[in-house]
């Protein structure tokens, strides 16, 4: 028998060095501009990280503003109603809606104050009919949330109630970011008509 030739032995694996951490970006520690400072992320509330506690804490769990302020593939459907390229039909649309939200933020405002929930419930769930129609998604998904919040239950409407002054602080909070992003689609809705003028 031939003998055996030894191999050699791998040499024993070196622990492996951790690699220096990145620094963190300026933007964790503190806001880099006015407007990052002024706003509340979780409510669109202004105001500073100090005023805004209360708010920041609740679960809103709306989540963040995604897609654009307007759907095209709904508000096109729209479009093509038009008899023709006046626009005529969809704009009256448009501007009564306008018109119609404005109000309906003044009932918003004044069942927040008599604390009723459920008109609360039904004014979400009224402008989010409406703001669906021309394809304003983010109006639309903060007003559901509106709508689940005046039924004391989660964005989503799920989860276990929740008591009356939890309900009404979650619609108070949600209220800005709300009045932000109707802004948002008033301000495209009435850009795109003057375009089209």
């Amino acid at each position: 028998m031939a003998a055996a030739t030894e191999q050699p032995k791998p040499a024993p694996a070196q622990p492996a060095q951790p690699a220096p951490s990145p620094a963190k970006p300026a933007s964790v520690d503190a806001p880099t501009s006015t407007a990052a400072a002024e706003q509340s992320p979780a409510t669109g509330k202004e105001g500073t990280e100090a005023e805004g506690k209360d708010d920041d804490a609740l679960d809103l769990d709306v989540g963040p503003e995604t897609g654009s302020v307007v759907d095209m593939d709904v508000f096109g459907q729209l479009l093509e109603i038009d008899d023709d390229d006046t626009h005529e039909f969809s704009k009256t649309l448009a501007f009564d809606y306008i018109n119609q939200a404005e109000a309906t933020f003044v009932e918003i405002e004044e069942a927040l104050s008599k604390k009723d929930l459920d008109a609360l419930s039904r004014k979400g769930h009224f402008l989010k009919g409406s703001s669906a129609a021309l394809g304003l998604q983010r109006v639309q998904h903060l007003c559901e949330a509106l709508q689940h919040f005046g039924k004391r239950r989660d964005a989503r409407g799920e989860g276990p109630e929740v008591s009356e002054e939890e309900a009404l602080a979650r619609c108070r909070a949600l209220l800005g970011r709300l009045k932000k992003n109707q802004k948002e689609a008033k301000d495209w809705l009435e850009g795109f008509y003057k375009e089209k003028a």
